[in-house]
């Protein structure tokens, strides 16, 4: 077996995003392969589309395991969060737009990084998956670690697409007593949102016991509309 080689310049502050499907599970369980497959195939299509052209050099990265994607970035300048956040938040956008459940955190810190052999570690993606994971919803936020890293830049509030949710039945045990997230602000056409369209059709055909969690996201799209 190769011996993992410790390389001091991979581990390094980045900017990190972590989406996740919901009921990708109890899909694979409960669906034959034949049903599971074009969804993860359309999930694959999805990020790369969002992700263009764009390569190392440029400062984005991404990757994927079971139901979880990530994109991040080699450095943690301003241009890079500005690369990331697009790419993870068109990636977002597409899903829902597509009818697959997802949600998913940006976090900043740092990173170890080695593609090649599917490695990654440190205090970035632990925090990213911790917020992606523990809010009761489907949607899309920044880490405290964000506003703190962007604080000095542009204020999270003075941000378009991001609003403040303090809501604990959403935040439920989450080490914060607010977050940005997307407010799906950018999805109306006649005064019709689309994404809002989109949830409630997803919430129709999910189990009973989640959703809640569509509900919780339709109430914080109808707050800030």
């Amino acid at each position: 077996m190769e011996e993992l080689k410790y390389k001091p310049l991979r581990y390094r502050d980045r900017w990190f995003a972590y989406l996740d499907l919901l009921g990708f599970t109890n899909l694979v369980n409960l669906k034959s392969i034949e049903e599971v497959i074009p969804v993860y195939s359309e999930a694959l299509y999805r990020m790369r589309s969002a992700c263009g052209k764009r390569t190392e050099k440029q400062g984005l990265l991404h990757s994927w395991f079971s139901d979880t994607f990530i994109i991040y970035t080699g450095s943690d300048s301003l241009e890079d969060f500005a690369r990331l956040e697009s790419a993870a938040r068109i990636f977002f956008q597409l899903l829902i737009n597509k009818k697959i459940p997802v949600r998913g955190c940006i976090s900043h810190g740092k990173l170890y990084s080695q593609s090649r052999k599917n490695i990654f570690i440190g205090p970035a993606l632990i925090e990213a998956h911790e917020y992606g994971e523990e809010l009761d919803w489907i949607g899309f936020c920044l880490a405290p670690s964000v506003e703190s890293k962007l604080k000095s830049d542009l204020p999270l509030e003075q941000r378009a697409f991001y609003r403040k949710i303090s809501d604990r039945k959403v935040l439920r045990k989450a080490k914060a007593d607010y977050l940005y997230a997307y407010a799906f602000n950018n999805g109306s056409i006649n005064d019709k949102n689309h994404f809002r369209k989109a949830l409630i059709e997803m919430r129709a055909r999910a189990p009973e016991g989640v959703r809640n969690k569509y509900d919780h996201t339709l109430e914080f799209i109808d707050k800030h509309a």
